[in-house]
């Protein structure tokens, strides 16, 4: 079943798909929805502490199985994909050690805005020069203003909303569980990927994915020595 778009339609999680990537013609389709693939991950990862290295460059982490899985093609067809994208230097590769996934950096072209709303050229002819600064930079804000009428309301919906974490995009916490586990536990990233690998291996599923964390924290920390009261004949207590 299908609805039309209207303009109170709420959309589903959707994905960023660039421009630039038109234009690159030695790219295949594959590669392509790849790349979207792993800029949507990384746009997650900006957001969130834990997810940059020492030079402030975001990272991300998705084992070629699970990429393989999501885009429903062949673990060789995501290597091919992945490999053409590292020759665009779209992204860059950087192994971290026998059997754990490689620590991906997703890239973009130096004179290319991820998020600006500059005027293509064809959007130019259609808006003639002595309109363009009046009727076009109107349409500008009238867009963020219509998008700033909407922030109280979106960040209440996404406080909500469980977002995938993990290498294996299978941990579920909302904005409150991730800000709570960033507050609770310092190494709280390093739980969420045990959690990730732990249930993708065993097929393992926990109803309460910030619950498990806290829980698997808590059973990790080291039990307080049992205190002694006892005390020789010439002490007291």
């Amino acid at each position: 079943m299908t609805e039309f778009l209207t303009q109170d339609s709420q959309f589903a999680n959707y994905m960023v798909f660039p421009k630039f990537l038109l234009d690159r013609e030695t790219l295949s389709e594959t590669a392509k929805i790849l790349y979207m693939l792993l800029l949507d991950r990384a746009r997650l990862s900006q957001k969130n502490d834990g997810w940059t290295d020492e030079k402030g460059h975001v990272f991300i982490y998705f084992p070629i199985t699970a990429l393989a899985e999501t885009i429903h093609k062949s673990e060789m067809t995501v290597k091919t994909a992945l490999n053409a994208l590292e020759k665009e230097q779209l992204i860059s590769r950087k192994r971290q050690g026998i059997g754990l996934p490689n620590r991906i950096y997703v890239k973009y072209p130096a004179d290319t805005g991820l998020t600006d709303r500059k005027l293509s050229t064809k959007e130019k002819e259609f808006c003639p020069p002595e309109r363009q600064k009046n009727v076009c930079q109107t349409d500008t804000k009238l867009s963020g203003n219509k998008n700033e009428s909407n922030k109280t309301k979106e960040i209440s919906e996404k406080s909500k909303e469980r977002t995938a974490y993990g290498a294996y995009h299978n941990v579920f916490l909302n904005m409150d569980e991730l800000t709570e586990l960033q507050s609770e536990i310092p190494n709280y990233q390093e739980y969420i990927e045990k959690l990730s690998s732990y249930m993708a291996s065993t097929g393992r599923q926990y109803q309460n994915h910030a619950a498990t964390i806290r829980s698997w924290t808590l059973r990790d920390r080291p039990s307080l020595s049992k205190r002694n009261y006892e005390c020789k004949e010439d002490e007291s207590l």
